[in-house]
């Protein structure tokens, strides 16, 4: 079992943290752990495990990473976060015991910023090394960071989604979960790879495994991988024969729904040892750059009154703001682990028809958590069962193969293996693991 020091300074990896729901994560991190009583620390959910501490709350300390493309931006990033850590503070400084913890706690802050750029395997592996090299461990690992390479909407799609939506009595789909954006295809890396693959989820995977040393050795309890997922991830996006999602018409979609494969073998496989737990969170529909080829101008505004529509008619994914897509995550962060739940059981999970003899056969479903907002306005989280698992368990068996090996004896141990070298390996490791691969000239 992992060490546990409940006054241990967590130190946090958020991946495309300078802005969006990375920058949402980030501010609202900062706000909660600096409370005695954080309201996203809260257990919302049963127990649904072994008693464990967690941290100490208020934290006296803490390192934040912010692993972002652009050290430029990150800066810009990075100075706006602490200017609005004072805001959002100012309410927390009542009495002079409260002005005494938040400014020990300020006095104590490391926001550090490191280059990542997930499009780049060597990037990916410098960045992990020199983690490495600064950190004593990693107690968690949010990855986040992700890019949709959106072109235009496509308004006759939009209309048909819109009236069948409302002949199902269901139009408030039209805007949760749209299927008229057109997206660019056959996109590569430099690397050769699927560059949404690369970037959503290949690179993230590469970063948990050539961090696994230094996430296992947390001292604050079982360190926390969090991944991404998105309301949009979509199994009938996913195509097992282009597992890199380059022939796709949807490949952010896809790509979302392989990081739901992943993270629940991850998660099975991780209950053994207990040293690091993966979890599925998604920041529901938020309004940020990622879309902006979509629209701009007027319609971007006209968007956003359309998102506040939806939520006062009774959507609780429209949470709009990065503030409130951050809490599922934050709250997974935070909230000790014995009331995060991984899986459910088929008979919790609220299923009906047909699917449910299948669900039962495998027992149990992977979980995913989710932000959610009222009609006031007031964040918080929920969940709801993986329900695709039991046809695609295979799928995530295959991705999951423990490429540790190698990792652990090739970069982090200074042999710094060239570029080519690692995407051998790894078309070799591929190769030997999914049905389909193509092969790349190095």
């Amino acid at each position: 079992m992992p060490s546990t020091n409940q006054s241990a300074r967590p130190i946090i990896i958020v991946t495309g943290a300078n802005n969006g729901v990375g920058f949402g994560i980030c501010r609202r991190l900062l706000y909660n752990l600096v409370q005695k009583n954080p309201d996203d620390a809260r257990a919302l959910f049963p127990r649904s495990g072994a008693e464990d501490p967690g941290l100490e709350y208020p934290c006296t300390s803490l390192t934040l990473i912010m692993a972002c493309r652009s050290r430029q931006r990150a800066e810009a990033a990075r100075i706006q976060l602490l200017e609005l850590f004072e805001k959002d503070v100012v309410e927390l400084r009542g009495t002079p015991a409260d002005l005494k913890r938040v400014s020990a706690f300020r006095a104590n802050l490391v926001v550090a910023i490191h280059t990542l750029d997930l499009a780049s395997v060597q990037s990916t592996l410098a960045f992990a090394l020199e983690v490495a090299r600064t950190y004593p461990y990693i107690s968690h690992l949010v990855c986040n960071a992700g890019v949709a390479p959106f072109l235009s909407i496509s308004w006759l799609l939009l209309l048909k989604q819109v009236w069948k939506n409302v002949l199902e009595l269901n139009l408030l789909e039209s805007v949760t979960n749209p299927r008229y954006n057109i997206q660019r295809k056959a996109m590569m890396s430099d690397d050769g790879l699927g560059w949404v693959w690369q970037c959503n989820v290949f690179g993230h995977y590469i970063l948990c495994r050539a961090l696994d040393t230094k996430l296992a050795a947390s001292q604050t309890g079982p360190a926390r991988v969090l991944w991404m997922s998105s309301l949009e991830a979509r199994a009938d996006a996913y195509d097992a024969d282009d597992w890199q999602l380059v022939e796709s018409a949807q490949p952010y979609e896809g790509t979302k729904f392989q990081m739901d494969l992943i993270r629940a073998e991850l998660s099975r496989r991780a209950e053994s040892s207990g040293l690091i737990r993966h979890f599925t969170v998604h920041p529901g529909v938020v309004y940020s750059s990622i879309d902006a080829a979509l629209v701009g101008g007027v319609l971007a505004r006209i968007k956003v009154v359309v998102f506040y529509l939806a939520r006062w008619f009774g959507s609780l994914h429209h949470n709009i703001s990065s503030w409130n897509g951050a809490a599922a995550t934050v709250h997974v962060c935070l909230a000790p682990l014995a009331f995060i739940p991984i899986f459910l059981s088929a008979a919790g999970a609220p299923v009906s028809g047909d699917n449910k003899a299948e669900i039962e056969k495998d027992g149990l479903l992977p979980v995913r958590l989710h932000s959610v907002t009222d009609r006031m306005g007031r964040s918080g989280v929920a969940l709801v069962p993986f329900y695709p698992w039991p046809d695609y368990e295979k799928e995530g068996v295959a991705w999951s193969i423990d490429v540790k090996d190698y990792t652990s004896r090739s970069s982090l141990q200074g042999e710094n293996p060239s570029i080519e070298v690692y995407i051998s390996y790894t078309y070799q490791w591929m190769a030997s693991t999914r049905r389909s691969v193509k092969s790349i000239t190095l």
